[in-house]
């Protein structure tokens, strides 16, 4: 992949922080569930464009091990780490029968959507030309 490819992995990955931060805020009937699942695609698409940047193709498909995986490129916090492991730990993706296994209050939501807002800022400072 070129460059640029990269750039639209972090530009998808915004766009989709910006929608799940406009629909918690209320300006949708989208919430709860909705809100959770949009910003997991925003995550997912950021460290997606860390690892188009270095040429390499993400080994496991959850957020945490994505993001354990990202952290061979770029230095990552670990509280950061242990936020998007929570994440994670709130759906069981692989079974869609499997229904939330927390509760999504707003404050959660929130707090994950601020998860959201500091894997922005660490991939647009690893990502040259990244906004």
């Amino acid at each position: 992949m070129k460059k640029n490819d990269c750039e639209s992995f972090f530009d998808a990955g915004h766009s989709y922080l910006q929608t799940a931060q406009h629909w918690h805020r209320g300006q949708s009937v989208c919430r709860g569930a909705m809100i959770y699942h949009i910003l997991c695609l925003s995550i997912e698409k950021f460290l997606m464009g860390i690892f188009c940047y270095h040429h390499a193709v993400p080994q496991h498909n959850t957020l945490f091990h994505m993001v354990q995986e990202v952290a061979a490129f770029t230095d990552i916090p670990e509280d950061l780490i242990e936020q998007v492991q929570s994440m994670d730990n709130v759906l069981n993706s692989c079974d869609s029968n499997t229904p939330l296994q927390a509760s999504l209050t707003e404050s959660r939501l929130a707090a994950m959507l601020t998860v959201g807002e500091r894997v922005r800022r660490l991939v647009a400072a690893h990502l040259p030309h990244a906004a």
